[in-house]
């Protein structure tokens, strides 16, 4: 009974579990179904191309069959695989759908861009309004395949742009000098200044005209538009002018002499008086000649300054080039360095590997080789030469042949061979019996192994340089020898 009680809590604990798994999330599914990711990369890259706009029909049903064939997969339905494959599908026929009506309205898509170009959609909304659902119609027509009915009204939609973009134009450019107009007209300026009113009225009128002409000549519109309103600002100034006089209630004197106080004023900053005791002709030709010389040495002073500053310039930019030319040349000696060192430890490590070569080629009873800073030592102490004699004997070919061997391994080396004997024996005896036994030596080096004869040269010591004590026989046997020193340049 127990054990019936145990398996059915173990069925009900697994049934549990089975229940409350974690459902297959987007990217597992994109993983384990790939038409189902390719589906969801083509219509994101069709919302980035606005497809929608184009083909809304076939964009909206291939978007709802999408998230039908996402939504079977995480229940894990097998018809996802083929809603996937029907959304790729329909994704693709959007793209095409969408290059015809690109095609077929590339005039009314080129009317539109410039109409929001210049802000139409804010500046004419309830028209922008009318001619999108126009457009819009149009591109249904097609995408429904009705294509003549799509193309019917293509001039009229284009021209709704056009009319649009215009009025935007207009009202973006000319809506202050339209705004400063009314303003004088409303402020009686005309009545004070008629004629300079009529002016600014002449130079809004030119402004529309243009635009209407040609209204990508924007910039002789603005040059009206700006004209325009710099002579109501002038009218405004004549109006200020005639105020005054009118509430000083001036006569005709007292306004002439207001106007000679104006112009003292304005001269006041250079400390210059006015010579109003001359005639008005006078009086601006003069005050002319010295705003003249003043614009002169103004323009002396900016062109001395446009020096300086093209100098600096000029120092700024040399003195770059040197910090950099300074870089690089350091760069340049450390790479040089670098390349200096690695070529003494790449030759350290050739003179490593040799010198060892020709320590290892002697036996002990032969020889004993020493390193000398750059030369290598080799102290043959293996001769075998008759008492008193100084002729070869053939047992010692083999070590001569490892001597030549060993001085072949430095092909630019000198070489000095000298003979050394014990203390046995007169003074003069040993050096003559040394410097015959280096001599042999040396031509064997240079006549059987074809070493250069520049390179070799011979010497001997006698008895004068002993390596060990002349008391024993062994010491003797030490000091009888010969020695090759391998000079590297």
């Amino acid at each position: 009974m127990k054990r019936t009680i145990i398996s059915i809590s173990l069925a009900v604990a697994l049934l549990g579990g089975c229940a409350s798994s974690p459902s297959i999330n987007e990217k597992d599914i994109f993983q384990q179904n790939p038409i189902i990711s390719e589906a969801n990369m083509l219509l994101q890259k069709a919302t980035a191309d606005n497809l929608a706009f184009f083909a809304p029909e076939q964009m909206k049903e291939a978007q709802r069959v999408y998230e039908s064939a996402l939504k079977d997969a995480k229940a894990g339905k097998t018809n996802a695989t083929g809603l996937a494959k029907e959304a790729v599908a329909r994704a693709k026929a959007a793209r095409v759908q969408s290059d015809k009506a690109k095609y077929t309205f590339e005039e009314v898509l080129l009317a539109r861009e410039k109409a929001l170009s210049v802000n139409a959609a804010t500046a004419s909304p309830e028209a922008f309004k009318e001619a999108e659902q126009a457009f819009a119609k149009a591109i249904a027509q097609l995408e429904l395949g009705q294509d003549a009915r799509a193309v019917r009204d293509i001039e009229a939609i284009k021209n709704q742009y056009l009319a649009i973009e215009l009025s935007a134009l207009k009202k973006n450019m000319l809506s202050f000098a339209q705004d400063a107009v009314k303003k004088a007209e409303k402020n009686d300026l005309d009545d004070v200044a008629p004629r300079t009113i009529a002016k600014a009225k002449d130079e809004l009128k030119l402004a529309i005209d243009t635009l209407e002409v040609n209204r990508t000549d924007t910039a002789k519109a603005n040059v009206h538009s700006n004209r325009a309103i710099w002579l109501i600002k002038q009218a405004e100034g004549i109006a200020d002018i005639n105020s005054i006089f009118e509430n000083a209630d001036f006569d005709e004197e007292q306004k002439i002499l207001w106007y000679q106080d104006q112009l003292s004023t304005i001269m006041s900053p250079i400390n210059s008086s006015v010579q109003f005791n001359n005639t008005n002709k006078e009086v601006v030709a003069s005050l002319r000649e010295q705003v003249a010389s003043l614009a002169t040495k103004n323009e002396m002073i900016t062109t001395k300054l446009s020096q300086t500053e093209a100098k600096l310039a000029s120092l700024t930019t040399e003195s770059k080039n040197r910090e950099s030319q300074l870089a690089k040349d350091k760069a340049e000696a450390l790479m040089q360095a670098q390349l200096l060192r690695e070529k003494e430890i790449a030759a350290k490590k050739a003179d490593d590997a040799r010198f060892s070569a020709v320590q290892s080629m002697f036996t002990e009873q032969e020889a004993t080789v020493y390193r000398q800073r750059d030369n290598v030592l080799i102290r043959a102490h293996g001769f075998s030469f008759k008492s008193g004699g100084s002729e070869i004997e053939s047992s010692n070919f083999v070590m001569l042949n490892k001597i030549t061997d060993a001085i072949k391994r430095f092909p630019n080396a000198d070489v000095v061979v000298s003979g050394h004997t014990d203390a046995t024996g007169s003074a003069e005896l040993n050096l003559a019996l040394s410097k015959a036994r280096a001599e042999v030596v040396a031509n064997f080096i240079t006549q059987v192994s074809e070493i250069e004869n520049s390179r070799v040269t011979f010497t001997g010591f006698g008895k004068d340089k002993p390596v060990a004590s002349n008391e024993t026989p062994e010491g003797r046997a030490e000091n009888r020898r010969v020695e090759i020193l391998i000079v590297n340049k």
